[in-house]
């Protein structure tokens, strides 16, 4: 951890703190909107893995019409849940500069990496790493293992988009057999979306708390 002199402004920290915690309770809404849609999505799912909703009917009815609707929602709320999160990711990292912690990685690309085609599968997770040691006022080393959550919540994140790529792909353009497993893939990654959503309200919540106690406790004994 590297620190670097700065002066907060009377009153400074306390804002800084007020506006974590209003974007923390922003993202939390929309990660807890993103895990219902996200269940209720998956149900649709299983519903057709048992032949129940058939998406390829040439008369779809009342439940693959709920299944659209479903899934149009669900990219809405999960659009609504990157801006959300996205905002607390920035006061976080920005809280930390302010307080005087330097990190290798500026508030603006906190965020911008995960938008970075293949710096987007390591740089968010070194980022959302260094956010957790720094908060908790902890050194930081990348040979170190990461904290256990941390590297839970970026596997299923990971290895969630993968397979709805992958089902995606074969849904798309796969009949018979290969459309079952595409689907199979599918409901899979929706469970992996779930529990990554899970974890990052964790993480949210807890680097929140770290920021509120850890660094104020910090100003004191200075």
């Amino acid at each position: 951890m590297t620190t670097i002199d700065a002066t907060v402004a009377p009153g400074g920290a306390d804002d800084d703190s007020a506006r974590l915690h209003s974007r923390a309770r922003n993202a939390t809404i929309a990660i807890y909107a993103t895990i219902a849609v996200s269940v209720v999505v998956l149900v649709f799912e299983l519903l057709e893995l048992a032949g129940i909703v058939d998406l390829y009917s040439l008369t779809p009815g009342p439940l693959e019409e709920a299944y659209y609707g479903a899934s149009l929602l669900y990219t809405l709320v999960f659009f609504v849940s990157v801006v959300f999160v996205a905002m607390w990711i920035y006061r976080a990292h920005a809280n930390l500069r302010d307080r005087g912690i330097e990190l290798t990685t500026s508030p603006g690309w906190a965020v911008g990496w995960y938008f970075i085609p293949i710096a987007n599968l390591f740089k968010p997770f070194q980022a959302m790493r260094e956010l957790w040691s720094e908060s908790h006022l902890e050194d930081d080393s990348y040979g170190d293992p990461a904290p256990g959550e941390i590297t839970a919540w970026w596997a299923c994140w990971i290895v969630g988009n993968i397979l709805a790529n992958v089902s995606m792909r074969m849904t798309g353009f796969g009949d018979g057999s290969n459309l079952t497993v595409g689907i199979l893939l599918g409901a899979a990654s929706g469970v992996l979306t779930i529990a990554a959503a899970i974890l990052l309200r964790n993480l949210v919540r807890d680097i929140t708390a770290a920021q509120t106690t850890h660094l104020n406790l910090r100003e004191v004994f200075e």
